[in-house]
């Protein structure tokens, strides 16, 4: 039974705070777990379809039972995904390093190289939300998850700016990063991610409309 009025909007609130303090606890607690270098993927995921239950209204589902599911269900595809990731991040990097003369040849190169950067930095800021949030394998959750990006620029720009306001916050108060770093970035990007599916879904019927 919820309890009316502000002591009701306190015990909600409050509860919420010590959900998202729980959930970033138990994705730094997983990483290390998995040695960091193999905790990060599957810990980072099931963080975010724990996120994924609550933007649905599942606030009390449990939080521990459905982050160990899918720590466990992911944690070989989505660390085969991390090293995919690294490697692509490191060609970036490498071929930024390569291309650093004055020659025009090397100035289009090295900003091609950049925007492909920034293209790539933004896809991995999708691709977790995509990941628990669409039924696709492999090179599919890239190609879903720039066409997103890419294809919704307000909601990008609304992903850019509040991410920005977040690390503003964290450094002002540097204290917050410890217990909610990873899990308030995770929650604003699931719910930005609800903005867009209901996006689609309007989409959807509008087409359906027409097509009758």
């Amino acid at each position: 039974m919820e309890m009316p009025g502000i002591w009701g909007s306190f015990y909600r609130i409050s509860t919420a705070i010590y959900k998202l303090a729980y959930v970033n606890a138990l994705w730094l607690g997983f990483i290390l777990l998995g040695l960091v270098l193999f905790g990060f993927m599957p810990a980072t995921v099931a963080m975010f379809a724990v996120c994924k239950k609550w933007m649905q209204g599942d606030w009390d589902e449990p939080v521990f039972a459905t982050f160990w599911a899918n720590y466990k269900k992911e944690f070989i595809r989505s660390n085969g995904l991390g090293i995919a990731l690294i490697l692509v991040g490191f060609l970036i990097y490498w071929n930024l390093t390569l291309f650093t003369g004055m020659e025009w040849t090397y100035v289009v190169i090295r900003y091609t190289m950049i925007a492909v950067g920034v293209a790539f930095a933004i896809m991995v800021i999708f691709l977790f939300p995509t990941y628990v949030s669409f039924d696709v394998v492999g090179l599919d959750r890239i190609k879903t998850a720039l066409a997103l990006a890419f294809g919704h620029p307000t909601y990008l720009i609304l992903v850019l700016v509040g991410l920005y306001a977040l690390q503003m916050l964290f450094m002002t108060v540097p204290g917050l990063i410890l217990f909610f770093g990873a899990a308030v970035p995770a929650t604003f990007l699931m719910w930005v991610f609800k903005l867009v599916h209901h996006s689609l879904e309007r989409k959807a019927q509008t087409q359906e409309v027409q097509q009758t």
